[in-house]
């Protein structure tokens, strides 16, 4: 099973359009960091602006540059590992291979779920590393809906909850590409699908709004002003696609 993630992790990254991606996500990030100089942040993205320095830069700037690697870079990638081997014609020697039907699909989960980590975290350390370098330095700093004040560590470990926050939302569009993918195999209608639905779950109905307002999840999340039906919704999103795609994949013919 290790040998078939590894190999399923290498796939991606030898493709050519994941390095392209990667790139884009790099200067996406970049863009989002310069243009999030200059103005105020937002916690909800319409109220309680903040004033942004050194210490709170980061999950702002993130904010800014996640769209693109939210909503068109980790769909593209995670329907590229589910349907590039049918594309290409080479399924039956793929699958040919000792180990069991689930197998194949729960390396390519795994995977994708690293590689998702790996993206995010090249964000993360950009906008670290510009908000360190470029914004006022202060000493201590206020997060939403939290009386206390923060310093370097306490906001270090705040950011890092905040990204583990996003991390959860990426994995859910994550897993919804995928079972997207084992539906429709073409993959520009099912990275077409997937925007679709990401566009009209989060914009149309109050229960999936985290995706599209990821940011004010998160904020509101480790502020203790988000409920807690909506991280059962999260968490219940991830697993239920996960096994709704393993029940679709097993059962799905791919030698004809």
């Amino acid at each position: 099973m290790r040998k078939l993630i590894a190999s399923e992790f290498q796939r991606i990254w030898m493709n050519k359009k994941t390095i392209i991606l990667l790139m884009l996500v790099i200067i996406d990030a970049i863009y989002g960091c310069i243009w999030k100089q200059q103005i105020k942040g937002s916690y909800d993205e319409f109220t309680y602006n903040v004033i942004l320095n050194s210490l709170n830069f980061s999950p702002f700037a993130f904010c800014e540059g996640s769209s693109i690697l939210f909503y068109i870079v980790l769909p593209i990638v995670a329907i590229d590992s589910i349907n590039s081997e049918k594309m290409i014609g080479a399924f039956r020697m793929y699958m040919i291979r000792p180990y069991k039907k689930y197998q194949y699909i729960l390396s390519k989960w795994i995977a994708l779920g690293l590689t998702t980590f790996i993206l995010m975290v090249i964000v993360f350390i950009i906008s670290i590393i510009f908000g360190c370098t470029f914004m006022p330095k202060v000493s201590t700093v206020k997060f939403y809906n939290i009386d206390y004040d923060f310093r370097t560590v306490g906001a270090l470990l705040y950011i890092t909850k905040f990204f583990l926050m996003q991390f959860f939302v990426a994995m859910f569009i994550v897993s919804m590409s995928t079972v997207i993918a084992v539906i429709i195999p073409n993959s520009v209608i099912s990275i077409l699908a997937v925007i679709s639905l990401i566009i009209g779950l989060g914009g149309f109905t109050s229960y999936f709004k985290f995706l599209v307002r990821n940011c004010k999840y998160a904020f509101y999340t480790l502020g203790n002003a988000e409920p807690i039906s909506q991280h059962f919704i999260v968490a219940g999103g991830i697993i239920g696609f996960l096994l709704i795609g393993r029940v679709l994949w097993s059962k799905k013919d791919y030698f004809n």
